[in-house]
């Protein structure tokens, strides 16, 4: 897939994504955070990375809130710009937070809080579209691939229906998702 092809896939399902109703992506967010309640995955966690939704994207805020009543410790992504990774920091709903250059919310703590990423139990990824065999195609910068490449993480995507394409050719450097989850299915990769 050319990345003339991928940029316009990605530009039509953020059109397509910011048009969609406050109730249509409660519902969804909700039926998603319950398809995750439920799995093995999640309930046996300890330590879970979530993001801060943006442009539409499914909210998670219901699941960490979830996630903190039962102990869990949750992480969201920080930018590092010297190497275009992320690093994960720990928050509850009293931690103060400030928006990076992407407008995102990210937790303002001591970066010395940051976990390794093969600490992390379960990891949800945002994106921007995906396929029936788990490839991901995100917003193109990359953050999350440098991250987690070679990792061996438990990577779940997490997104709407609508998002599913036929077919995305993976790059060399694109790293496999275990799963994807949408408010009607969970996807599972074979080698999982």
């Amino acid at each position: 897939m050319s990345d003339q092809v991928k940029q316009a896939l990605r530009d039509t399902m953020k059109q397509i994504r910011s048009k969609i109703s406050v109730s249509y992506r409660a519902t969804a967010s909700t039926q998603i955070c319950d398809r995750i309640r439920l799995l093995d995955e999640y309930r046996n966690a300890k330590q879970i990375a979530l993001y801060f939704a943006v442009n539409g994207e499914i909210d998670l805020n219901e699941l960490w809130k979830n996630a903190l009543s039962q102990g869990k410790t949750c992480y969201f992504p920080v930018l590092n710009e010297e190497d275009f990774t992320l690093s994960f920091l720990p928050a509850t709903t009293d931690t103060p937070f400030h928006k990076n250059r992407f407008g995102i919310a990210e937790p303002a703590v001591s970066p010395d809080l940051s976990i390794p990423v093969q600490e992390l139990d379960l990891t949800l990824v945002p994106l921007v579209a995906f396929d029936v065999r788990c490839n991901r195609l995100g917003m193109g910068a990359g953050y999350y691939d440098r991250t987690f490449k070679g990792r061996g993480n438990c990577l779940f995507g997490v997104a709407y229906q609508f998002q599913r394409v036929d077919h995305l050719e993976p790059e060399p450097w694109d790293v496999q998702l275990n799963a994807v989850i949408t408010q009607r299915a969970i996807y599972w990769y074979g080698g999982y």
